[in-house]
Formats: C-alpha cells, sequence, structure tokens
C-alpha cells in the first residue's frame, strides 16, 4: 500500500474511532435549572416567540407538553388535529398543536407537539412537560444543585449510584418496590414512577386485597377518595412500617394511601401496584435511562439530613 493510500486509511480508522467513541459514550448536552416545590419540580419554559416564561411541571406520567386553552390562545397556538386523551377518571377531547419550538434555557426542541386542553388546572404552574426528553436523552435530576442535566444516550456511569431496573409499558416508567405495612411482612410490587404525583405512594386496589393490606393491622389516620387511571376508589391513609425501592434503606413510617374496594374496582387491572409520587421520589438525585431502561438513585441532602 503506498503511503498516501495508508494515510488516508489511517485517517479514516481514526474518525470512525472518534465517531465511534462521541456515539456511545454519554455526553452532556445541555443542563438548565428548576424550581423545587415541595419536591414537584417545575421548570421554565419558553414556547415559540410568546415572550413570558411559562411554568411547567415535570410529569413522568404524561407524554408531552399540555396547556390549557386560555393560555393556548394567548401564545398564538394553531390547532392542526384532534383526537381523545386518555386521562385519570376517563376520556377527553383534546386538540394538538404540530410543529412548536421549545426553549429550555439555551437548549431548544423544534417540531414539537403541544397537547390543549379545554381546561388545565395545575395549581401555580401554566401546564405540564412529560416525558417527552426521555424518550431522546438521559435525564438526571439533582436537587442538591436544582439543576436538570441532559446527556446523549451512550455509556454512562453514576458514581454511588443504585442501579434500579425499569419496565415501560404503554409509556408508563415502572419501579419494584418493597411496602412493610406493620413491620413483619414485606410485600413486593410494581410501581409507577410519576413525578406529577404530589403523595408518597397510592397502592392501587388489586395489590391492596390480594396482600389483604386494609386488615392487616394498618392503622387509618384519614380517609377519602381518589380517581386513579380511570377507576374511582374510595382510600384510608395511614403510616407504614417501611417502603423502599429495590436495594435502598427503607423509609420508615412513611404515609401511604390504600384503595378499599367498590363494585366498580374489584375486577379492575390497572397494569401496576401502585404508583410512587414525588413525596418519595424528591429523597434521591436520580437519572432515568430509557435506552438502558434503568433509573440511578443517589440519596439527595434533604434525605441525607433526615428531613420530608
Amino acid at each position: 500500500m503506498k503511503l498516501k493510500d495508508r494515510f488516508i486509511a489511517l485517517a479514516f480508522v481514526t474518525l470512525t474511532l472518534v465517531m465511534f467513541q462521541t456515539r456511545v459514550l454519554g455526553k452532556e448536552v445541555a443542563r438548565f435549572p428548576f424550581e423545587n416545590r415541595n419536591g414537584s419540580i417545575v421548570l421554565t419554559v419558553k414556547l415559540n416567540n410568546f415572550p413570558r416564561p411559562l411554568k411547567l411541571l415535570f410529569d413522568t406520567g404524561a407524554s408531552g407538553i399540555a396547556v390549557g386553552q386560555s393560555l393556548a390562545d394567548s401564545i398564538g397556538l394553531k390547532s392542526n388535529s384532534s383526537q381523545k386523551a386518555s386521562l385519570v377518571g376517563g376520556t377527553m377531547d383534546i386538540s394538538i398543536s404540530e410543529g412548536n419550538t421549545v426553549h429550555l434555557g439555551a437548549f431548544r426542541l423544534i417540531n414539537q407537539n403541544i397537547a390543549i386542553f379545554k381546561e388545565l388546572h395545575k395549581v401555580g404552574t401554566d401546564g405540564v412537560i412529560g416525558n417527552m426528553l426521555l424518550k431522546h436523552y438521559i435525564f438526571k435530576v439533582d436537587y442538591d444543585k436544582k439543576e436538570i442535566l441532559l446527556y446523549n444516550f451512550g455509556d454512562f456511569e453514576e458514581k454511588e449510584a443504585l442501579i434500579i431496573p425499569i419496565a415501560t409499558p404503554q409509556g408508563m416508567i415502572m419501579i419494584p418496590g418493597v411496602l412493610n405495612i406493620t413491620g413483619d411482612q414485606p410485600h413486593m410490587g410494581d410501581f409507577v414512577f410519576d413525578t406529577g404525583a404530589s403523595y408518597n405512594l397510592i397502592c392501587f386496589r388489586p395489590f391492596v386485597r390480594k396482600n389483604k393490606l386494609l386488615v392487616s393491622g394498618f392503622k387509618v389516620e384519614s380517609s377519602g377518595g381518589t380517581v386513579s387511571m380511570g377507576m374511582r376508589s374510595p382510600t384510608f391513609t395511614g403510616n407504614a412500617a417501611s417502603f423502599s425501592i429495590s436495594g435502598l434503606l427503607p423509609v420508615k413510617n412513611m404515609s401511604v394511601t390504600l384503595m378499599a374496594g367498590t363494585g366498580e374496582n374489584e375486577n379492575w387491572n390497572p397494569g401496576a401496584d401502585g404508583s410512587l409520587g414525588i413525596g418519595f421520589i424528591s429523597r434521591y438525585n436520580f437519572t432515568i435511562n430509557m435506552q438502558k431502561k434503568e433509573i440511578y438513585v443517589v440519596p439527595n441532602q434533604i434525605n441525607k439530613n433526615g428531613k420530608v
């Protein structure tokens, strides 16, 4: 091989290796601040050329951005199509605005769909931003620095973090956990990882009935009702001896909510044992890697200092 051909071949191999390394390593691509509102993650977002920054709740239980009709009219969002959305409590007709640009600080997403609801009540916020970013980037929430960090998919290591496997049926993030009501009987389950929910943990009726949680010595402190995944149920709230996500030290004496039975929900199959909310999740800095179906968790300073 001539010297020139060897040089070209070497350059090609070097370029290929560089490209491969860039592809497989999880490189940071963006970071932006968030507001911590009692654990809830609120992002400052700008849509298109609308001058006012919007406050959107980060909700892993939602698939994208959603706003109410009045705000959509102010922004000038145009409805390109309509569809039915599955919501807590049933379904609703919504409009879809296509081709929008989303700004998170200096980071920009183009050609984004925005769901428009006739009414969208999220106290103190303008709407929600769902797991759209999780589909394209490794997503890290650092409560100690109040920052979101995005990385390209690829090899990624979080020092001192516990790696928890997740499942993603129908776009939901499912995480394994262990609930112990009275301290003498652990119950393993799969729970929806829902940053948009304000509670610690709610257990759905099939899981409660199967493990006889309401008659296991559970001390009720309050009662009420809830609508979860389209099912209306009475609920009872009290403290459980402990709860943990797989591999972590249990959180003791944690408030949990149990669904009671009705004629409507006795044969309900929600596809999950319950829902894990931000009250529990916010104890940890966490990183979601949808490509590897893993979450990496590290206790944050709130957790280390023993604050709830």
